[in-house]
């Protein structure tokens, strides 16, 4: 279904229209006005002959046929009614103002589900219900009931701004346009009855006037193709920033494997989207910096990363602080460059970064430039933020004049970032316009240009990421719980390494076993019923002698009759213990469409107690496991601590490795949990100590 004629409509119904102010028909009409919309404009409501000096028809059924686009300004009551009377009259598309739909209850639910089967049977393309409408800039058509003041496009870059809510969708567009940022398209896509933002999405990747899609999503409907379009906006230049709603929250089912408790949706989703080149930012702040950053630097996929250049020491401690919490790297002068400052800052204040220019700069009226010139040829730094305090006015007169000569010269070589010290004071707007024609942004909070740069920067990485794709899939497993001793059968086979062990089924096999085995060990009871095995008491661990079998196996035999009479046991598995190591988690989740993600953190009370883990979708290569397993808050253990030997971290990321691909061929395993895998000292490898498999119906 195309969606062009509801974006770019060459004539226009208002269903509704109205002269009363403040209704939402009189609203769009409003803004066509104040858009200068030339095109033919129909206007539809029974109590009015005219409008203004349009005439207005009774019904739809007096329209002519083949409109491009109707807005439907009227109550959810008698939306079905006209849904209908438009397919009869082959309306391209209808957007749908009112709510009181699927957001209201199971009544409004089977209302917008009627509409959208209209809009579908009839080929409509159908944006709403409960929407605010949408803004095109290229072509100069609003259909929104909002105030929209007119601004067109140009020959300016834009970002389109798609938002499932309408207020938070001109927010965003606000706040660009009052920046000078072109916003080429603002679409509120509501319900989503009919089309999604995913469909928005589709149609601004290939769309020659919008370079970055700013999307504001509470639910991803669509994960499979939201992920795809992200692959394709990639592989077109098009930069997607998305603020997802939801990062508190928990997993919205309780998971039955432990990996499933600690990761919720947000989480998968967060590892898909940003493995494809999405930006995710987690405020509407960020929704607003990011895009600008991304318009107007020019080479926003620089390599190296970020100088600060201030005129403050003690600033220089708050930016490494800020800066070290949201991630922004900040490497140090290089030796040459380094050598090159010292001649150019007062001995009190030696060269580094940030770097302090003291109050020099006001004196020595070319030293803005001169830094900045040599700050640009050291490989180290790929953009900068210059920062200064500007208390008053007077202060701008003094110091812009110089800085916006300095970023002039040097046309955009390194990209340089803007912000100020004293966001509340009174800057002349003019200077502001003159350091963004320099395709400088300019920013009152140095915290909020940091925290953009960051994102933008963390964003240049992950165009270099790409997850790989099952090319053969096995023969599907069969849906259910898979114990520990079949998973790790599973695992074996692909060549990770399990403790020495033996299926058995009763004692007599046991003690034979242990023998063979030989002590210490550990008993494990196996039942596709039993995913916490430690906390129905169906683990024993460091068994010693025969005697200690017995007792072990005896007491857990009766533990299981009495506190899970219902449990069917397969056997008991037998295990030698393991060396000691590190000891991590490694699992997985495949559900709701966004395929399968892994989850890796530091095992024991660690990955509970302080959450750390971190997710990669299944397909990213080595380097992408090792950076996340570095993150980890506890990552110095792999390197040895207070003595202890380096972890084999090779090891660790073969069994991520491992499990990926398994994921990648077996798309029915939903959840998978490696808890834990101990990591031993370097070059003697990991071991899988637990193990299970969820697998829902292939």
């Amino acid at each position: 279904m195309s969606i062009s004629r509801l974006l770019r409509p060459r004539s226009v119904a208002i269903v509704g229209a109205s002269s009363t102010r403040g209704s939402l028909g009189a609203g769009v009409l409003a803004n066509l006005d104040r858009f200068s919309f030339a095109k033919p404009l129909h206007l539809v409501n029974p109590r009015y002959d005219r409008i203004g000096d349009r005439r207005c028809v009774r019904s739809i059924a007096e329209l002519p046929d083949g409109i491009d686009c109707a807005v439907l300004a009227i109550p959810q009551a008698h939306i079905a009614d006209a849904v209908r009377a438009c397919a009869e009259k082959n309306i391209g598309g209808l957007i749908v103002l009112a709510g009181g739909f699927a957001e209201a209850g199971e009544e409004g639910k089977r209302a917008q589900q009627e509409i959208a089967a209209i809009a579908q049977s009839a080929g409509i393309a159908l944006q709403g219900p409960n929407c605010l409408g949408s803004i095109n800039y290229v072509d100069s058509v609003p259909l929104m009931f909002g105030v929209a003041p007119f601004e067109a496009l140009g020959d300016r870059p834009g970002v389109a701004v798609v938002s499932q809510s309408g207020a938070m969708a001109s927010a965003v567009r606000v706040a660009l346009q009052a920046r000078g940022v072109g916003v080429s398209y603002s679409v509120s896509t509501g319900n989503e009855a009919s089309l999604g933002a995913e469909d928005f999405l589709e149609e601004f990747i290939g769309d020659p006037h919008t370079r970055v899609i700013a999307m504001l999503m509470e639910q991803i409907r669509r994960p499979a193709r939201f992920l795809d379009l992200a692959t394709r906006a990639r592989e077109a230049g098009k930069y997607v920033v998305l603020h997802h709603l939801g990062r508190s929250a928990a997993g919205r089912d309780a998971a039955k494997t432990h990996t499933g408790a600690l990761s919720g949706d947000y989480s998968v989703m967060a590892a898909q989207v940003t493995a494809r080149g999405v930006c995710l930012v987690d405020s509407l702040e960020a929704l607003i910096d990011v895009p600008e950053l991304l318009i107007r630097l020019r080479n926003p996929r620089a390599a190296g990363g970020t100088a600060i250049v201030g005129e403050s020491g003690a600033f220089k401690g708050l930016a490494l602080d800020f800066c070290e919490t949201v991630g922004l790297q900040l490497p140090p002068l290089s030796a040459s460059t380094h050598a090159a400052l010292v001649s150019q800052l007062p001995v009190f204040s030696p060269p580094s970064n940030p770097l302090d220019l003291t109050a020099q700069a006001m004196s020595d009226t070319g030293l803005y430039r001169r830094v900045l010139e040599l700050i640009a040829v050291d490989a180290a730094f790929g953009s900068v933020v210059l920062t200064l305090s500007l208390p008053s006015a007077e202060s701008a007169d003094r110091k812009l004049p110089l800085i916006i000569e300095a970023l002039r010269s040097l046309d955009g070589k390194p990209d340089v970032v803007f912000a100020m010290l004293g966001e509340d004071c009174p800057i002349p707007q003019t200077y502001v316009e003159q350091i963004r024609s320099t395709g400088t942004p300019f920013f009152r909070s140095p915290e909020r240009a940091f925290r953009a740069l960051a994102a933008v920067k963390r964003l240049a990485r992950s165009f270099d990421v790409t997850p790989a794709v099952a090319r053969a899939l096995e023969a599907p497993l069969d849906a259910g719980m898979i114990p520990e001793y079949r998973a790790k059968q599973l695992l074996a086979r692909r060549g990770l390494t399990m403790p020495a062990s033996r299926f058995v089924v009763s004692f007599e096999e046991a003690l034979k076993a242990a023998d063979e085995l030989g002590f210490p060990l550990a008993l494990k009871a196996q039942s596709s019923q039993l995913p916490h095995k430690s906390e129905a008491g169906a683990v024993a661990l460091d068994i010693r002698d025969d005697a200690s079998l017995r007792s072990a196996w005896t007491a857990m035999k009766q533990r299981l009759s009495l506190e899970r009479p219902g449990v069917s046991i397969d056997g008991m598995l037998l295990e030698r213990m393991s060396e000691a190591g590190i000891e991590i988690i490694i699992g997985a989740r495949n559900e709701a469409g966004w395929g399968p993600v892994i989850m890796v953190g530091l095992g024991g009370i660690l990955t509970e107690l302080l959450q750390d883990v971190v997710f990669i979708p299944a397909g990213v290569g080595r380097a992408q496991i090792e950076q996340a397993l570095r993150s980890l808050k506890g990552a110095k253990l792999f390197d040895g601590y207070r003595g202890a030997p380096p972890a084999d971290l090779d090891a660790a990321i073969t069994v991520v490795e491992i499990l990926s691909t398994l994921l990648l061929q077996h798309p029915e395993i939903v959840e998978a949990d490696l808890n834990p895998v101990r990591i031993h000292p370097r070059g003697q490898g990991a071991t899988v100590l637990d193990a299970l498999f969820v697998v829902g119906n292939s």
